[in-house]
């Protein structure tokens, strides 16, 4: 079964991306964004790869589109702590996922944050333990990766505020 991207409309500038960003990725849709907001949300994107990645970055800077990110999945995170140009020129982020896992059990669980909510962006920070347990054992949930990883897109955000 196919994995391929699709994109799910909620009104004539916000969009559901799922699937996989890959070579089959048809992202034309985006063109009616082009010179405007477009609001993505991106919690069901599994995996992007570097065609997809390419096509993305090409069809957010033909449109120069103003990218505000939502529910950003791991796999997201990733690109924009390693492509900064993935936000695009003036991207911001609103929400993301930041994984977990269990010391003992290796059970997995993700944490959302939310800018301006459980993130300040005056003061970020991303917990490198979490407060609650893991649901399975009882042990602590660990952060992945180091916190910078995920807060990456805040010096991209900086770099475009100068």
């Amino acid at each position: 079964m196919s994995k391929s991207v699709r994109l799910d409309w909620k009104s004539t500038n916000s969009v559901v991306i799922s699937g996989e960003l890959d070579e089959s990725s048809d992202l034309s849709s985006l063109d009616r964004c082009a010179s405007q907001i477009c609001y993505v949300d991106f919690a069901k994107v599994s995996r992007v790869n570097s065609t997809g990645l390419k096509t993305w970055l090409q069809t957010i800077t033909k449109n120069k589109i103003q990218l505000v990110l939502r529910e950003c999945s791991v796999s997201i995170v990733e690109q924009f702590a390693m492509v900064p140009q993935f936000l695009g020129k003036n991207g911001i982020v609103e929400s993301f996922f930041a994984p977990y896992h269990c010391i003992s059990c290796f059970h997995e669980d993700q944490k959302r944050y939310q800018v301006g909510q459980n993130l300040d962006l005056d003061h970020p920070h991303i917990e490198v333990e979490l407060k609650d347990p893991c649901p399975e054992c009882g042990d602590v949930l660990e952060l992945e990766q180091a916190p910078e990883l995920y807060l990456s897109f805040l010096h991209v955000r900086s770099s475009q505020a100068s």
